[in-house]
């Protein structure tokens, strides 16, 4: 039996009994109040928008009570209120909010106007909100509503869909699926991701159910993040959850049953194939082949599996389909003075490895997660407002002892025809003395399991406090945040005996199989245990101004935030110490007339890693903004160009990247390898000096952005680009240009790294409608980004290619080929390609076939001196994304596309470079199909002249890093896409639900693509990782 955690799982579900136990019951007062009420009236009626198209989704709320409800999918609503004075409010997400007085009318239809630009909505920025159109730094948003697709990381849905954030998922395997996430791309060294708040605290947005999300919202710009000071320098992503709104409890349901299965797959060839191109890989070059005739006709005969074997490993591991299911149930309510919601959620995914039914075990791998969120907000007085958020999950993860990598390496290491799949009884097939050449389906299914089971639980307590008694439009707001996280890694792994039958000897006298052990191992399964955690406390208090005098608007922040994180099972000294982050943040904004804008933002903040006097930073920014669409000399194309505003900032933004714990301390350290004496390393060991204290100091980038928003069309279209620039020096590096004869065992660090990055990014909306019933909207984004390296330390090269400088971060060095040599090219007939068919010397001798590279510095040698700066590396320049969304009567349509351009790979190792093995073993993909060979003398073929080991002629050559193994891997996907209905009311009601919609959801539907061997977002040079999943799924959410 596998080992669980019952004790964690009891104390989470009793967290979330007592949760809704509190939370529900702070709304019963008012639910019994409203009990209470029999003297009422019903009024009903129709809510549209100014095309009198019906408006699903509108709060009707009975002004100063908690009584509301929302209108159906047809627009209708039915409310009782009371006979006298009663208000019915209307409101909807980008429409002006409407009072109308009942005064004794059962019937009351209204139509709701657009908010211009919706220029009182109120949007998130750093440590703060403000209304949009005062916004001047860079930011996108997305709602939330579209990442609810049927996956377990929300992370995996955002690239494309936001503006500025490139995403890139590197494997689906279930559990740790999550997307590398960039803003504005990879802009200095090291490139690390985004800071992530969740409701104002730094932590992981990969378990978060979409459906708890209320915004989300990217900063991009100096002007935006500098208030997070060092925490922002790679931009930022702020996510606040949904909380609670007056009215009756509102109760959603929502679940969905789906089959997953892999985007793409490595093609290997046959065994049958696999033997004949074995063999021309040892003819070719001279060697004798490995099989006979016989051996391969007998293996194609399929006459004794058992003894000529001939196996699909890759289909041996893996099962077609899987499935995933999610559930998810909310209720929100509350009064005047107590508002709340809680949600909880459960996501279960199995993966597609094989397992044996033979075995009291489940191998395959299966992810399964608990979520929880709360918010409590209460009004304690007329100024001063509470808000309790508890926020969790719980996750049980169940995998293959051997690791997934692991696997994949033995599919592509184990060639077709070594051994079958299993012996009779259960014999694992093997052929090595010392246990390598591992059996693939053994790995998955018999050698154990592990189970990894994880548990985070964040709280946070905030208070507003205005305090316009003392100064009018001044309030205090303090956040208290502490997470904890804890996980369990338990591996029960055994290693079991393998046999091999001998073809020339394979049976006994009684007709049974001779199995010769080849290795002795275990049957019976071991145990590992490893623990690990950590936890996090976050204390931030600010005061708060704003305040209008007539056309001006002032407002201002002053902060102080401090940030403790202790890893609980550390494994040194220095990890044992406490993480710690604390600053100073302040921001002033200016605006006149809702024309001209202005803010100047500033972050103070301090780094352990550097020494007292250069511990704190301070980086400042300003940004100004102008609407045009305000002035009166824009009056005469306002009807077409109803909004235009441009806007620019301009800041500098610090990082400690790069730069270790401590970084300015030298460390004495025993047992390392010596001091370098001439240019031969190890010439004294023992006790010396491992890290170089430096006078480092901050990296520091400077941003500029210059920014155009404008609606047009009856504000149907929507248009957002922002242009960018960022200059960073002092980039954390190790000094490379220290010769050896200095002595030292490793390069010393300094602030010498100097980059820029520059690029765009846009967002276009368009809504219109078509006829009465007919909606359609667009939705495209893009974001495009070149990084460029002005300095990185290296020493002076005696060649202009050798140099980094002008070349992007993350860009491959390696030789430029220049197609493959042809017959043509063995002018003098010996078979091999030689100086003295005029072509320099390479690696080792030379056939036509062979891979045919460029001398560069033209030496008559190919060597590290002809190697370049080639492709531009795995994460895009260019991404983007369009989504399409259309609505008819009760269906609704959308589909998410998704792309990327100026991203490439290098492809090498078993499967893709076919027998590259010590013994020539290895699967081989079936672009081997078009290699060179005698009769197909093209230059251009996908795979050289074939080899059989690792030291045959042409193998040192053709596996060097070059052009002719860089792939493209642009792509264009349709990422998602989804079909739903809306029952109708005179169904739903009868069931006394306000909302019943069914849907049916896809994921990765298709990919357009030039790189066809696996899905082009894997982080593999051949293939050996978990592929992404594509996902079918069926299901309804129901709304009391």
């Amino acid at each position: 039996m596998k080992c669980k955690t019952g004790v964690t799982t009891k104390k989470f579900t009793q967290l979330l009994v007592f949760t809704l136990i509190f939370y529900i019951g702070s709304d019963l007062d008012a639910l019994a109040f409203q009990q209470q009420e029999d003297n009422t009236i019903t009024v009903t009626g129709s809510v549209t928008d100014n095309m009198g198209l019906p408006l699903p989704g509108v709060n009707v709320l009975e002004k100063s009570t908690t009584n509301g409800v929302m209108t159906d999918f047809d627009g209708n609503y039915s409310i009782d209120v009371a006979p006298q004075n009663a208000v019915l409010i209307f409101s909807y997400v980008g429409m002006q909010t409407l009072e109308r007085a009942v005064e004794g009318e059962t019937t009351i239809n209204v139509a709701l106007e657009n908010d211009p630009q919706a220029l009182d909505q109120v949007v998130l920025v750093g440590y703060g909100k403000q209304k949009k159109i005062s916004v001047v730094g860079a930011q996108s948003t997305v709602k939330a509503e579209e990442l609810e697709l049927p996956v377990a990381n929300l992370g995996t849905q955002l690239a494309g869909r936001v503006a500025g954030l490139t995403g890139v998922q590197r494997s689906g395997l279930p559990g740790f699926d999550g997307a590398d996430l960039w803003i504005r791309g990879i802009s200095t060294f090291g490139g690390s991701g985004p800071l992530v708040l969740v409701d104002g605290i730094e932590r992981s947005l990969d378990n978060i159910d979409p459906r708890d999300i209320d915004s989300f919202t990217v900063l991009k710009d100096a002007s935006a993040t500098a208030v997070y000071g060092v925490r922002g320098a790679n931009g930022v992503i702020l996510i606040q959850t949904k909380r609670g709104e007056i009215g009756k409890p509102e109760i959603s349901l929502d679940y969905f049953e789906g089959i997953t299965y892999f985007t793409q797959v490595p093609e290997l060839t046959s065994g049958i194939e696999y033997m004949n191109l074995a063999n021309e890989a040892r003819t070719t070059r001279g060697q004798v082949p490995l099989y006979s005739q016989d051996y391969i006709d007998r293996t194609a005969s399929g006459e004794d599996p058992l003894l000529y074997p001939n196996v699909n490993w890759l289909d041996e591991v893996f099962r077609d389909f899987g499935r995933n299911r999610k559930a998810l149930l909310n209720v929100s309510g509350g009064a005047e003075r107590a508002r709340y919601y809680v949600s909880m959620g459960y996501y279960d995914e199995t993966g597609l490895f094989v397992t044996d039914g033979l075995e009291n075990y489940d191998s395959d791998t299966r992810f399964k997660r608990y979520n929880f969120t709360s918010n409590l907000t209460l009004d304690i007085t007329k100024t001063t407002q509470v808000n309790v958020g508890i926020q969790g999950y719980l996750s049980e993860g169940d995998y293959p002892s051997s690791g997934v990598d692991a696997i994949f390496g033995t599919a592509l290491e184990a060639n077709p025809v070594v051994y079958p799949k299993i012996y009779p009884g259960g014999y694992v097939p093997g052929r090595s003395v010392n246990g390598g050449l591992r059996n693939p389906y053994a790995e998955v299914a018999l050698r154990g399991y592990r189970s990894l089971t994880r548990n985070k639980l964040n709280t946070n307590l905030d208070i507003t406090q205005e305090l316009g008694s003392i100064v009018k439009g001044l309030s205090f707001h303090g956040l208290f945040g502490f997470d904890t996280y804890n996980e369990q890694d338990i591996n029960r792994g055994k290693r079991e005996s393998t046999f091999f039958v001998d073809s020339n000897f394979p049976y006994n006298e009684d007709g049974s199989l001779l199995l010769n052990e080849t290795f002795t191992g275990q049957n019976f399964l071991g145990y590992d245990r490893s623990n690990g955690g950590n936890k996090r406390t976050y204390l931030q208090a600010s005061l708060n101004y704003d305040r209008e005098f007539g056309k001006h608007n002032v407002s201002g922040l002053l902060l102080a935030n401090r940030s403790d994180f202790s890893d609980n099972f550390a494994g040194n000294f220095t990890d044992a110490i406490p993480y710690r982050n604390q600053g100073l943040a302040g921001r002033a904004t200016y605006s006149y007339d809702e024309r001209y804008f202005m803010e100047v933002n500033a972050g103070y903040n301090g780094s352990e890693k550097f020494a007292p006097e250069n511990r704190y930073g301070f980086f400042p920014s300003f940004a100004v903004g102008w609407v045009l669409s305000n002035e009166k000399f824009f009056e005469p194309i306002s009807n077409t160009i109803n909004y235009f505003k441009i806007r620019y900032s301009d800041g500098e933004v610090g990082s400690d990247s790069g730069a270790g714990r401590f970084a300015f301390l030298s460390r004495v350290e025993e047992g390392q390898p010596g001091y370098s004496y001439g240019e031969n390393p190890g010439g004294i060991g023992g006790i010396q000096e491992t890290f170089y204290g430096a006078d480092v100091t901050w990296a520091t980038s400077r941003k500029q952005d210059l920014g155009i928003e404008f609606n047009a069309f009856n504000n149907d279209l929507r248009v957002i680009v922002d242009f960018f620039k960022e200059h960073t020096t002092g980039a954390f590096l190790n000094r490379r240009d220290i010769p050896n004869y200095i002595g030292l065992n490793s390069d010393p660090s300094a602030n010498i790294g100097v980059v820029n990055n520059k690029g765009f990014d846009g967002t276009i909306n368009y809504n219109t409608t078509i006829g009465q019933e007919f909606r359609l909207g667009f939705r495209g984004t893009f974001s495009y980004n070149r990084n460029e390296i002005i300095q990185s330390g290296q020493p002076r090269q005696p060649h202009p290619w050798l140099n980094d400088k002008g070349y992007g971060l993350l860009a491959n060095r390696g030789l430029v080929a220049d197609g493959l040599f042809t017959l043509e090219d063995d002018i003098n007939g010996d078979g091999f390609i030689t100086t003295e068919d005029g072509f320099p010397t390479q690696y080792g001798q030379i056939q036509p076939g062979d891979i045919k590279y460029v001398d560069l510095n033209e030496d008559g040698q190919i060597d590290a001196f002809d190697r370049k700066v080639i492709g531009d590396g795995d994460v895009p320049a260019l991404t983007y994304g369009a989504g399409i969304t259309g609505q008819f009567k009760g269906f609704d349509l959308s589909m998410f596309f998704q792309g990327q351009e100026f991203a490439d790979r290098y492809i090498g190792g078993y499967g893709v470079q076919p027998f590259t093995g010590d013994g020539g073993e290895g699967s081989t993909y079936a672009i081997v199909n078009d290699r060179w060979t005698p009769e197909n003398n093209d230059p251009n073929a996908t795979t050289p002249r074939l080899s059989y080991g690792q030291s045959a002629i042409g193998q040192g050559n053709n596996t060097q890093l070059s052009t002719y193994w860089l792939r493209d891997i642009a792509f264009f996907r349709l990422k998602s896409a989804e079909l739903g209905y809306n029952l109708p009311e005179t169904l739903t009601k009868y069931v006394g639900v306000n909302n019943f919609r069914v849907y049916l959801r896809a994921t990765n539907v298709f990919t357009i693509t030039d790189f066809d061997l696996w899905d082009p977002e894997l982080n593999t040079s051949n293939g050996s990782r978990y592929p992404n999943i594509s996902v079918i799924a069926l299901g309804g959410t129901i709304q009391f």
